[in-house]
């Protein structure tokens, strides 16, 4: 069975958000941009990436708190 790159990508936290933003394109709300994230995410890999899109917005505002310039 061989995996595209693209869905590999979803593995990793920085690829998640960017299909993440991708999906926030064709979503009317960011929640569910997030959800159908998770749906592609867990069509091949069986499980979800985060418990809830509370706890996926709260890790990715942690990240950008951090990486911010004092």
């Amino acid at each position: 069975m061989k995996i595209g790159i693209e869905i590999l990508a979803l593995l990793s936290p920085a690829g998640f958000e960017e299909r993440f933003h991708k999906n926030c394109k064709l979503a009317k709300t960011n929640e569910e941009a997030y959800e159908l994230t998770e749906k592609e995410y867990e069509a091949h890999f069986m499980k979800r990436r985060y418990a809830s899109y509370d706890s996926f917005r709260v890790t990715k505002n942690k990240k950008i708190r951090n990486n911010a310039p004092l």
